[in-house]
């Protein structure tokens, strides 16, 4: 159950400020000013301790706050019915616990992940081949509206979702969509393989050329996991094309202020297509030959591709 990710740490944090506005309503002055304070330092704490950063870190604290705004209302509103219905005091605040404890609860059941799912591959089924994802490897699944992204290698709301819909990792989940990101999640897989019991797929793993890969995504044909214009001819971008929309390549030519950037793709299983991207945001790219990227490229996706279609 334990250590609680930052989105139950949120929920719990919403849940206590939602109790506290209930029960402000019920009491006097003297206990509302405390109720208030906790109001105002359930959120303050969280902000605190998962302090957000980077280029969202404004749009973090904006959900954190309008969502702690949207708690407190709430709060009242049920807390003002409870004592319009005038059902007796005791009563009330029993009413009350009851709802936030069972809110709390079912926080933590979403984020539980049983021993026996902990760290095992995600069984996924698409394109009819059947994939074994490392945790590790931070995939992000996509079928219909269902969505799971495993931010993190395991006691993540998104694992336990997993655990519970392939039956603890013993049935493949049927998939349209599989994205793995490696710029951002070789450093979880490198640090898996230096522990003293690496798994198997570790024998397989290099962090070179992984880690300068930005997308590595599994889609049905009809996305194409690029920007088509860069596949056309015309415009004003220096571009190199090989091969075509159903085996082939793409890169966009270093100059003065660009990297190089290259797409590939080839298709996948049965009516899928796999295209694989180097990381725009690293400067090794910079004035990179076109066909080193592309050879950093055929390198990684037979590492990624080994790894996971075992």
């Amino acid at each position: 159950m334990f250590p609680l990710n930052p989105s139950t740490v949120f929920q719990l944090v919403l849940i206590g400020v939602a109790l506290s506005a209930a029960l402000a309503v019920q009491c006097g002055w003297r206990w509302r000013i405390t109720l208030v304070f906790i109001m105002v330092a359930l959120p303050a704490a969280f902000l605190w301790s998962e302090a957000p950063t980077g280029q969202y870190a404004g749009l973090a604290y904006l959900i954190v706050l309008g969502g702690a705004a949207i708690a407190l209302v709430v709060g009242v509103i049920f807390g003002r019915a409870l004592r319009i219905a005038t059902i007796g005091t005791m009563f009330t605040f029993a009413v009350i616990f009851f709802v936030a404890a069972s809110a709390a609860g079912l926080q933590l059941y979403r984020q539980h992940v049983p021993e026996s799912c902990s760290g095992s591959p995600i069984h996924v089924r698409i394109a009819g081949k059947n994939l074994r994802i490392p945790p590790e490897m931070r995939p992000r699944l996509k079928n219909g509206d269902d969505i799971g992204h495993f931010g993190s290698v395991d006691r993540k709301s998104d694992f336990a979702w997993f655990c519970r819909i392939s039956e603890n990792g013993t049935r493949p989940i049927d998939m349209d969509t599989v994205g793995l990101t490696p710029a951002s999640s070789h450093s979880a897989m490198t640090a898996t393989c230096s522990g003293d019991e690496p798994p198997n797929w570790c024998s397989i793993y290099s962090p070179e050329p992984y880690r300068f890969i930005g997308n590595i995504l599994i889609a049905p044909e009809a996305e194409p996991g690029f920007h088509l214009p860069y596949w056309k001819e015309g415009g004003s971008l220096k571009k190199d094309r090989q091969g075509d929309l159903n085996f082939g390549s793409v890169c966009l030519l270093s100059d003065a202020d660009s990297l190089t950037q290259c797409w590939a793709w080839q298709p996948f299983g049965e009516g899928s297509r796999l295209t694989i991207s180097t990381n725009n945001l690293d400067r090794t790219f910079d004035g990179m030959p076109i066909e080193q990227a592309r050879e950093m490229i055929r390198q990684a996706r037979k590492v990624a591709l080994s790894i996971i279609d075992q």
